[in-house]
């Protein structure tokens, strides 16, 4: 099986989907291609006249639900368009945590207490605030923001100062990783390479149209990079550059309220039902009505739970309200597939290993060792058991002013900011060893962090140098950890929200009362608000290649295409074209995901190397070894730009996958 992935990787073949027989993960190109096939052949004018059209004089109006990476960077990429005037401004975004102004003030969220950073995690990824664990974010997460700058020189709605604040405020806050590759556990090399640590960014940019010369250093010739900083400071980056389009009026950041679901549907519209998390107040409420919702609430989605995975021939082929009383009946108990597509399509995998993650202090000379420094992936050969470190530098206080107003955009780059630096270590473990898992999962249990850190220590003890003093010179409270958990499937786009709230209502009334109930259509015509899926909300995959915030801000720089594309010759709001255009943006990131997928799968089988331990400790990390090392840069950079959807597939005219 290793064999065959590595085929695939390294042909670029993307025609044959990423199906191991076990742990699968899937994406669900077969609904996305009956979704292309029943609106891809609609005519773009077809729904022009619809009477929600006339509202806000024909404008697209959109809604993002969570205010964490992905939510935030798509309502950035999305600012232009508002104030361009082809979307409806300001974009609502929602978010449930209590965001406040002050970042010293704030908690992760993240532990069983909320009050530190370390312990059990409770949910996987960053939220909208973050933890000071340090993450990588590799080049393609920025440069779209970098395109739009480069085409804003004589387009005065894409030059814009949040996005200049942004790439300057990400590269004060962290540090380019440069030298890395995969070790054994004695300490020998099987592969090292560099990575770019001086990409092209913001001042290239800068410089390039000030001078208006073409040079050779551009974007679209870089090599992809990859920048580490702390999650909290990511997050407040975005924070930032969102402060600036609030006080532009293109963008309403709302927090402290939960979106449960969708209601008051009615044509190519629909309102979200909003919980407030302040505790103090449970009345529900109701949000404006938006043609166009995008989840960007993670893992747990509470809309994916509710409403990926229904798509299916029979959801647009078989009219509700077009059918007799006895057809409809028949045709949701008979033919609908809907409990089981979507019990599959929403199904989170326990992938059955355990993620420390930690910060340590930055090793001295000494106690790094030989080549000890540098970034690296150590693979084991039993119980799932991996470890990587990087030193990375970054801000030594909160990014974020007290005073939200007095905010100048620019806080990185004072001297006072410049100074207080600090250079760590970010390392992070996995172990499938059940001591943990029985203790992870056993809420009773009484093993404190000490005891966990001194079993941690017993496992990776012996690894080569500094692998151990990592791990020791982590304080035993601030180490997280976490069950690894991934989604099964992709969620597709969900065209058809009126049809699925009608078989809810169906089901929720046979409930009720029985075979002999009556469905009662929701009242208005129009199939409902699009809903897309972006993120984690749309594919949480294994930790394996540092790719989670990457595929969170690509996937809202792709959105944000599609709608222009779809509003490229009219501002006026067509519902049939921006469904072509998504579904058509669906297929790209499928084969986006696609190649990331397939890289993991096959860094994981050889870095955990559970069921053919042997062969992979006494056949293929030899051969690795004995390979020269030009080959093997060459593959472990293409394997790089591979997973990143940088070569091997199709890509929009945005140039990314």
């Amino acid at each position: 099986m290793t064999a065959k992935l590595l085929y695939r990787v390294l042909s670029g073949r993307t025609a044959v989907l990423y199906s191991p027989p076990s742990r699968r993960h899937k994406t669900s190109s077969s609904s996305i291609n009956n979704a292309l096939r029943s609106f891809s052949t609609a005519t773009p004018s077809a729904d022009h006249n619809d009477d929600d059209n006339t509202k806000d004089n024909g404008r697209l109006r959109v809604a993002i639900v969570g205010g964490g990476a992905a939510g935030m960077t798509t309502a950035l990429h999305l600012s232009p368009l508002v104030a361009a005037g082809l979307i409806q401004g300001p974009i609502d975004v929602y978010e449930a945590n209590n965001v406040k102004t002050s970042n010293k003030s704030r908690t992760s969220g993240h532990t069983l207490s909320g009050t530190t950073e370390g312990g059990k995690q409770l949910y996987s990824g960053s939220g909208a605030l973050g933890r000071h664990i340090g993450v990588g974010i590799w080049s393609t997460a920025w440069w779209p923001f970098l395109r739009s700058l480069e085409k804003g020189y004589n387009d005065a709605n894409k030059n814009r100062q949040s996005y200049k604040t942004l790439l300057k405020d990400l590269e004060a806050c962290g540090s380019y990783v440069k030298d890395v590759g995969y070790r054994s556990p004695n300490g020998s090399w099987l592969v090292k390479s560099q990575l770019n640590a001086s990409p092209y960014g913001i001042d290239d940019l800068l410089q390039h149209g000030a001078t208006e010369s073409n040079g050779s250093k551009s974007i679209d010739n870089d090599d992809p990079a990859l920048l580490f900083v702390r999650e909290k400071d990511l997050l407040s980056c975005l924070r930032n550059a969102m402060k600036i389009e609030q006080k532009m009026g293109t963008v309403k950041y709302n927090y402290g309220v939960k979106v449960e679901s969708i209601n008051a549907v009615y044509g190519n519209m629909g309102s979200l039902e909003l919980h407030p998390t302040n505790g103090t107040d449970s009345t529900t409420t109701t949000s404006p009505q938006y043609h166009l919702i995008i989840a960007a609430d993670g893992l747990r989605s509470s809309l994916r739970s509710r409403y990926a995975g229904h798509q299916s021939i029979h959801a647009t082929s078989l009219g509700i309200e077009s059918s007799s009383q006895e057809n409809i009946e028949n045709s949701l108990e008979n033919h609908w597939e809907h409990t089981r597509g979507h019990r599959e399509a929403t199904k989170v995998e326990n992938r059955e290993y355990i993620v420390f993650r930690g910060n340590a202090p930055k090793l001295t000379a000494a106690a790094a060792g030989e080549d000890g420094s540098d970034s690296f992936q150590t693979w084991g050969c039993s119980k799932s058991m991996r470890f990587a470190a990087v030193p990375f530098r970054h801000a030594d206080e909160d990014l974020e002013d007290d005073d939200e107003e007095s905010n100048s955009g620019h806080y990185s780059q004072t001297d006072a900011f410049k100074e207080r630096q600090k250079d760590e270590e970010v390392w992070f473990a996995t172990i499938n060893d059940p001591v943990f898992i029985d203790a992870y999962k056993n809420s009773n249990s009484t093993m404190d962090a000490e005891e966990r850190k001194k079993l941690l220590i017993d496992a990776f003890g012996s690894w080569h140098n500094p692998v151990k003093t990592l791990i020791e010179t982590t304080p035993a409270e601030d180490i997280m950890y976490e069950m690894a958990l991934a989604h099964k499937h992709n969620a597709s786009p969900v065209f058809d929200i009126k049809t699925i709230m009608d078989f809810e209502r169906w089901k929720l009334n046979r409930k009720n009362k029985g075979n002999s109930c009556k469905v009662t259509p929701i009242i208005g015509p129009g199939p409902g608000p699009i809903l897309v899926f972006i993120g984690d909300s749309m594919m949480t995959i294994d930790p394996v290649l540092a790719q989670g915030f990457t595929m969170a801000m690509e996937s809202g720089a792709s959105v944000a295409r599609s709608i222009e594309r779809a509003l490229s010759n009219s501002p006026a709001y067509s519902p049939a074209l921006l469904r072509h255009e998504l579904g058509e943006r669906q297929v790209r990131r499928e084969r986006r995901l696609l190649h990331l997928l397939r890289s993991t799968e096959l860094v994981q089988r050889l870095a955990q190397p559970n069921g053919f331990a042997i062969f992979a400790r006494y056949i293929v990390r030899p051969l690795m070894k004995l390979c020269p090392d030009g080959i093997k840069q060459g593959v472990f950079n293409f394997m790089i730009r591979y997973s990143l959807g940088l070569t091997g597939g199709e890509r929009d005219s945005g140039g990314k996958l």
